[in-house]
């Protein structure tokens, strides 16, 4: 890839907007820990709502669908957007659940399990991506993060659900963290089928090599 075609990535809209969504995240972060920020005291919520932090973060959310749509739309679907935007997404989903669970809003459970996830998921990809291998996103796990997402967004109203309706916002995002295990199930029988097919391209490939230099050596024997 040459600088130009670089460069053109990296400025393209999409692209841009998920560099947003990833500045965001800090800013959402930080008003949804500091309850000086919040507002709106009542009974449902003694120490106020993060109703900015929750603003922000929708308009994050903002963001990651208008990306999608302009790049298809006008054709700027690149390379370094299909690594850079799911990235995005998972610090969005993993440190606004931190965030959350700081704050008191979100069980500590729900974050150290969905992260572990996260974290699977990258190191695996990584890998996969240095063999020029990628695993396309199935419906499950579209249905599972916007389960998540859902969940997450009802844990801004965690006072009020758990005193009203009995811990709904956690009910749902158990949902997403169980359907986004399964999703993550299937995404890991994909991938070990790939890593073992890496594995035996490489042992084939050094076996060529091998018996290459074998040859190339009986050749030089005979010339003497």
């Amino acid at each position: 890839m040459n600088f130009k075609n670089l460069r053109k990535q990296f400025f393209a809209i999409p692209n841009i907007l998920t560099y947003i969504r990833a500045l965001l995240i800090p800013v959402t972060m930080w008003l949804i820990i500091s309850k000086d920020t919040y507002i709106f005291k009542s009974d449902a919520f003694p120490v106020g709502f993060p109703l900015i932090g929750l603003l922000v973060l929708l308009l994050a959310a903002t963001t990651d669908v208008f990306d999608g749509m302009i790049a298809r739309k006008f054709n700027q679907i690149t390379e370094w957007g299909k690594m850079i935007d799911p990235v995005a997404d998972k610090l969005m989903h993993s440190l606004t659940a931190l965030a959350l669970a700081i704050a008191g809003h979100l069980h500590w459970a729900f974050f150290i399990v969905l992260v572990a996830k996260e974290v699977f998921m990258v190191v695996w990809g990584v890998y996969l991506l240095s063999n020029s291998r990628i695993i396309q996103a199935n419906m499950l796990g579209k249905v599972a993060s916007t389960a998540i997402s859902i969940g997450v967004f009802m844990t801004f109203f965690h006072d009020f659900f758990a005193k009203k309706v009995f811990y709904l916002d956690w009910i749902i995002v158990g949902i997403g963290i169980l359907l986004t295990y399964m999703a993550f199930a299937n995404y890991c029988y994909q991938a070990i089928k790939i890593i073992l097919e890496i594995v035996r391209e490489k042992k084939k490939g050094s076996l060529n090599i091998d018996t290459s230099g074998e040859t190339t050596g009986e050749n030089t024997e005979k010339k003497d």
